[in-house]
């Protein structure tokens, strides 16, 4: 509850912000400090589902109603795990392009911008209390332990490796797909404005054969003993 409060004060100290210096900022700017205001919304709603998946376990229910009662928990919780990755993912991006272009007229919101990358990482680690909600059985392997992977793997039964089977096959389409085509419009990019993107192209090209190579690696049969 104390995090809830914490970011929604940030969250209204900014919109104050925002609007005080509005007309005194480049487009720039002004769009660097809104992408730092909807990473700390998200935040907000993540922490906002939390809360209330951990007050929602802490209920009796019927036993009728007790599969729904869980499920209804494991949906906040993922909701939460979602709004927790968007942050991340537009702190980063955000981090990295005000560090490009405002790095000296505006070290400090490039610099807010970082430091919500921090704290959107340390997020992305569920507490304890959330993971007995989407799963309660799941124990944390030695990290120390040289099966680590495979221990922390087997925490899952047949129908969540399904479920995680299905998750990380969409994602492999995505990636590959999403990066076939943003190496074409790089390309197109390169051609009509002049600014090469070779570099970009060859990074990309080298993180796709690396997702195709291990794809396909993952699936051949290992030797028999």
């Amino acid at each position: 509850m104390k995090m809830l409060v914490v970011y929604t004060l940030i969250f209204l100290y900014g919109l104050y912000e925002l609007k005080s210096r509005f007309n005194g900022q480049v487009m720039e700017e002004n769009l660097l400090y809104i992408v730092n205001l909807v990473i700390v919304f998200c935040l907000i709603l993540a922490r906002y589902k939390i809360n209330n998946a951990v007050r929602g376990s802490l209920l009796e229910v019927e036993s009728e109603n007790e599969d729904d009662h869980h499920l209804e928990l494991e949906r906040r919780a993922y909701s939460a795990a979602v709004y927790i990755q968007v942050a991340f993912s537009l702190a980063t991006v955000a981090t990295l392009v005000g560090f490009i272009l405002l790095r000296e007229s505006q070290p400090d919101i490039v610099g807010v911008s970082a430091v919500l990358m921090v704290v959107s990482f340390f997020n992305l680690f569920p507490s304890d209390k959330i993971i007995k909600i989407t799963n309660p059985t799941f124990t944390l392997p030695d990290p120390k332990s040289k099966n680590y992977q495979q221990e922390y793997f087997d925490q899952f039964d047949d129908g969540e490796k399904y479920v995680m089977l299905k998750g990380l096959y969409k994602i492999y389409s995505l990636v590959t797909w999403g990066l076939f085509i943003l190496a074409i419009a790089l390309m197109y990019y390169s051609v009509f404005s002049g600014n090469s993107q070779i570099i970009s192209i060859i990074g990309i090209g080298i993180f796709f054969m690396l997702v195709q190579v291990s794809f396909t690696q993952s699936l051949k049969p290992n030797k028999a003993k």
